[in-house]
């Protein structure tokens, strides 16, 4: 007897050992096919990269749901790309492939006039109201009357220091973006500084672009040629203004001739048409000119 009891213990325990075996292979097993399943998945918006995980083939933890995604597969990876696909970024200072059908930025308004005494300085204070609504929609400000009265008439001191008359030409306005505002200095994502470019003869889709990479576009122009009913006597003889959107047939803009001017709208053809510098008081003979930051 004595010698079965000996063989069974040591049967049991060999079973023993067999059953704990098995359990640990195929928990590892297990183990293997979960690490298997799960999967990287590149999410490219612009120019940043985010790392999306993803298991059984499915994005967990994002925002949008997987089927708001289109995929394409690169080097064995899942790649979920944008479904804006309107604006994407080819180098770092210019995106754009596809133009969106309409676009507007919320570009902070205030009239040349804010207190709607247009006496001089306020007469020709276009060039400083424009510039002012550059600067608060970059640095994230909002406009009351009061504060832009006060900033219009310590730009108009600088301007007078500096020996300007009361039109200034596009390349004194950039100067003053510079010099005043220092809105060059401004940092931005992939470098130090922002550009301020003069582009001369500007077509529609270069306005656009500027627009739809984010930057307003600000605009010198023959006031006697823009046909916007708020003006008086027919309109300025010099004008400045800031485009800050479009739709399909239009260009946004917050025009300072008038208090009704904020997200005002010109055809594309009528403003196009109204670009021209000071040229020395011979605007009509004026070049074609914008002024752009990026």
């Amino acid at each position: 007897m004595k010698e079965y009891f000996w063989f069974n213990i040591m049967c049991l325990s060999i079973s023993v050992f067999c059953g704990l075996g098995t359990f640990y292979v195929i928990n590892v097993q297990n183990v293997v096919n979960d690490i298997n399943e799960l999967n990287i998945a590149l999410s490219i918006n612009e120019e940043n990269i985010e790392i999306v995980p993803m298991k059984y083939g499915i994005p967990y933890s994002v925002g949008k749901k997987f089927k708001d995604y289109s995929t394409t597969t690169v080097k064995n990876l899942s790649v979920i790309q944008s479904s804006t696909p309107d604006i994407v970024s080819t180098t770092k200072n210019e995106k754009i492939i596809e133009l969106p059908k309409q676009y507007n930025l919320a570009v902070p308004f205030t009239s040349q006039a804010p207190e709607k005494n247009w006496d001089e300085p306020w007469q020709d204070a276009c060039e400083e109201a424009s510039l002012l609504m550059l600067d608060a929609y970059y640095k994230n400000y909002k406009l009351s009357p009061l504060f832009a009265k006060d900033e219009i008439l310590k730009m108009v001191k600088w301007e007078e220091n500096k020996g300007w008359g009361n039109s200034i030409e596009i390349e004194k306005v950039k100067l003053m973006a510079e010099e005043y505002f220092h809105l060059s200095t401004l940092a931005l994502e992939h470098s130090s500084s922002r550009q301020i470019k003069i582009i001369e003869n500007p077509t529609v889709d270069d306005i656009k672009k500027s627009i739809a990479n984010d930057n307003p576009v600000l605009v010198v122009a023959d006031g006697k040629v823009l046909p916007n009913s708020h003006f008086q006597n027919g309109g300025p003889d010099y004008h400045a203004l800031i485009i800050r959107g479009y739709t399909e047939s239009k260009f946004i803009t917050n025009d300072p001739g008038t208090q009704f001017g904020e997200a005002f709208e010109y055809e594309y053809s009528d403003l196009m048409n109204a670009i021209r510098d000071w040229n020395n008081g011979d605007v009509k003979n004026g070049r074609r000119v914008v002024l752009v930051i990026e």
